[in-house]
């Protein structure tokens, strides 16, 4: 059955017919891009312009290979990819074979070749780029899992290198917080839905949570950018009238995704990828809560079940050191997220959803 799949056209041949290129560096890791399409790289440095200035160190290197053809494997048996709590629908299938697994999303019918190196996408790329960026972010996220990070669910900001983490689950709330918190310009943009942490010494007397941001950028519902000065004109005029005739709930639940690029809205040199945990914020908000918007300090001691929202499964792309896949139902616990966040604050945000009250709480903790 695999077999087949590996010998579709196209897809043994990758390598050779994969000749234009392009090099991303995320800090210490550099990902090698590769394909057969020259303006499906183009999409691709252009989404991670903001990431690709500084002069770098780099010190594990990676090839990515991107086929753009039409889709490929449906006709297979694949393995269904568990959904998270309260998720359902089929999204994602795989196949394990010799030193790398198959990935197919059901959905855009794009297939994904991941091992520790030469990963390959194969099907309609250049209508699937955010399935390409994901690709991409998750080879990132393999480098640092690797090495003992443990991956949460937040978006972040930092100022000075102090990173201010907002976790909730889905729909929560935490990327229009978090944007709505970039309008005070010392604030840089570290993260929109992933965040790596890892308790670390950082001096022979201090110890902290050393946090890195997924280079992805903000994608976020219709109403986050209606309701914002700044980002309103992302929305054609048109789309903006029809979501202004929407009752706010229905506009909440809203699936229909733009990408923010940061730098073209808030400026430039607004975007880090590291930086010192200092807080975290959970939201624990909802919209049709009578109470105030509050925030109060949490202690994890007495209410550990407070974080919950920031646990997040590495998913089926992930592999360890020796190159096997991780249980797909295996999440570390609670505890393990607690020890991490030894040495940061931890507040949770209460009462009725407002993001301009959220914001004033939150400046206050400076």
């Amino acid at each position: 059955m695999m077999k087949t799949l590996l010998n579709l056209p196209h897809v043994n041949e990758a390598l050779s017919q994969c000749t234009e290129t392009i090099r991303l560096h995320f800090a210490e890791l550099s990902i090698t891009v590769h394909s057969n399409e020259a303006m499906l790289l183009a999409g691709i440095a252009d989404y991670y312009r903001s990431y690709l200035k500084a002069e770098v160190h780099t010190t594990t290197s990676l090839n990515l290979y991107v086929m753009e053809q039409s889709v490929v494997g449906d006709e297979l048996e694949w393995l269904e990819v568990p959904r998270e709590e309260g998720k359902q629908g089929r999204k994602e299938g795989f196949i394990d074979v010799a030193g790398g697994r198959w990935i197919k999303k059901f959905k855009t019918g794009m297939t994904f070749l991941q091992r520790p190196d030469h990963t390959v996408a194969v099907g309609p790329c250049s209508s699937n780029l955010a399935q390409i960026i994901n690709f991409i972010n998750n080879q990132f996220l393999n480098h640092y899992l690797r090495q003992g990070f443990t991956l949460g669910h937040a978006s972040a900001f930092c100022v000075n290198g102090e990173t201010t983490a907002i976790a909730a689950g889905s729909g929560g709330g935490k990327s229009t917080l978090m944007l709505r918190c970039l309008e005070q310009s010392e604030r840089d943009f570290l993260t929109n839905d992933r965040i790596l942490l890892k308790k670390t010494a950082f001096k022979k007397t201090e110890q902290g949570t050393q946090t890195i941001g997924l280079a992805k950028l903000p994608r976020v519902n219709p109403g986050t950018l209606l309701h914002s000065d700044r980002l309103r004109h992302i929305l054609p005029e048109s789309r903006q009238q029809a979501l202004r005739q929407m009752p706010q709930s229905e506009l909440w639940s809203l699936e229909e995704k733009y990408d923010v690029q940061i730098e073209d809205e808030y400026g430039p040199n607004r975007v880090r990828l590291a930086g010192n945990l200092s807080r975290l914020i959970m939201l624990d908000w909802s919209l049709d809560s009578a109470e105030s918007t509050q925030l109060e300090r949490v202690d994890l001691a007495s209410q550990p079940e407070v974080i919950e929202g920031l646990r997040k499964r590495p998913g089926p792309f992930y592999q360890d050191k020796s190159g096997a896949f991780a249980d797909l139902n295996a999440i570390d616990s609670v505890a393990h997220y607690g020890n991490e966040l030894e040495h940061v604050k931890v507040y949770r945000l209460t009462g009725k959803i407002d993001f301009d009250r959220a914001y004033e709480l939150i400046a206050a903790l400076d």
